[in-house]
């Protein structure tokens, strides 16, 4: 897989806050290849996770830089067949995946079926399959042309929650009486969150002054509590953390509030990954060690539990259902063109996108 004859945003591995657009040569398909243009694609904090751990998590390899040191951050989108050389793959079909954030990708199709294809480029081939897989809109029952800002947005997300969902069910929450969700605000804890109304369990959230009212309105939560008041807000009940935030102060306070109560904690993301990357507290929490909840191993858990097609159609019919409620929640923002990527990207590393703003991009004007 290459991109080429496209433009494509890059960050220096070691300094995500340095960016560039780079424009690449024109180059011509190969026999069997499937050159994508990409017509729009969602910038969420889950993206900018993916950048921090881009290294020990693999995101860097899926589209890698061809210069040492700079990265291409995955994201989520739609994109058109501009040219193909693959039989059964036409020109005009579109298709949902995972693409850099760039305006054309060229991959290898295999295990082309109605619903869709895998890339087979060799550097792919060793990564998670859920992340290669690419949907044809033209057959995925999940897919709705009214609510494409809202599958860019939460499909990958909403996915992650469900399978967090599915592993908390499955372990019988361990034993606690509470879900305590930090970051609440953020599109993957609030998917998660409305999930887990569907269960005997209070769902806790955990946020900043700035954010409380829009949790608090989205009407997900039992409780909204304070990040500075976790001492004395947090309710004293056997609980388990999933947290989002990736901030060691939270986890430090919510461990040693909790102490005994807390059955298990799970890291899931870093939305406030710079308090997570500067901080040098390493003594031991009190309380269960953290795991770390890496969605594919969970989906391909399940997916080798039910089959593939009643993973999809479980997924589907929930996604489709949480997609109403959360397109009254998150009002998109358009960004067309260079610079305006460039300024969302740097507005959500910083945390400086609101909470109820979700960034849908191009690179067409």
């Amino acid at each position: 897989m290459m991109i080429s004859g496209a433009r494509v945003l890059e960050v220096e591995k070691t300094d995500l806050y340095h960016t560039r657009i780079t424009e690449l040569p024109k180059t011509s398909l190969k026999t069997g290849e499937v050159r994508l243009s990409i017509d729009n694609f969602a910038l969420t904090a889950n993206n900018i996770t993916y950048a921090v751990y881009g290294d020990s998590m693999g995101y860097w390899k899926f589209f890698p830089s061809e210069e040492h040191g700079w990265g291409r951050i995955p994201v989520w989108g739609f994109a058109t067949v501009e040219e193909s050389l693959y039989d059964d793959i036409d020109v005009g079909e579109r298709f949902f995946g995972y693409f850099p954030m760039a305006t054309e990708l060229i991959v290898q199709p295999e295990r082309n079926r109605e619903d869709g294809f895998s890339d087979g480029s060799n550097h792919r081939q060793a990564l998670p399959s859920i992340y290669n897989r690419y949907t044809r809109i033209s057959s995925d029952p999940s897919y709705r042309a009214d609510f494409e800002n809202q599958q860019m947005l939460f499909r990958p997300l909403f996915m992650t929650s469900f399978l967090i969902d599915d592993q908390l069910a499955e372990f019988d929450f361990y034993g606690a009486r509470q879900v305590v969700l930090s970051s609440a605000s953020s599109k993957t804890a609030m998917a998660l969150a409305w999930l887990l109304q569907e269960h005997d369990i209070d769902v806790i959230a955990l946020t900043s002054q700035n954010s409380r009212s829009f949790v608090r309105n989205s009407q997900a939560y039992k409780k909204t509590v304070l990040y500075e008041d976790i001492e004395t807000g947090l309710d004293m009940a056997s609980s388990v953390f999933v947290d989002f935030s990736g901030a060691p102060e939270t986890a430090r306070k919510v461990h040693t509030r909790l102490g005994d109560e807390l059955k298990a904690s799970i890291m899931v993301g870093a939305t406030n990954w710079q308090a997570g990357s500067t901080s040098e507290d390493t003594a031991p929490l009190p309380g269960p060690e953290r795991s770390f909840f890496f969605a594919p191993d969970q989906g391909d858990k399940l997916v080798s539990e039910i089959g593939p097609e009643e993973f999809s159609r479980r997924v589907g019919t929930k996604m489709l259902e949480f997609y109403e409620p959360a397109s009254r929640w998150i009002k998109t923002v358009r960004g067309l063109g260079n610079e305006a990527i460039s300024e969302s990207y740097d507005r959500v590393l910083r945390g400086k996108a609101l909470p109820s703003e979700g960034f849908i991009l191009s690179f067409s004007v």
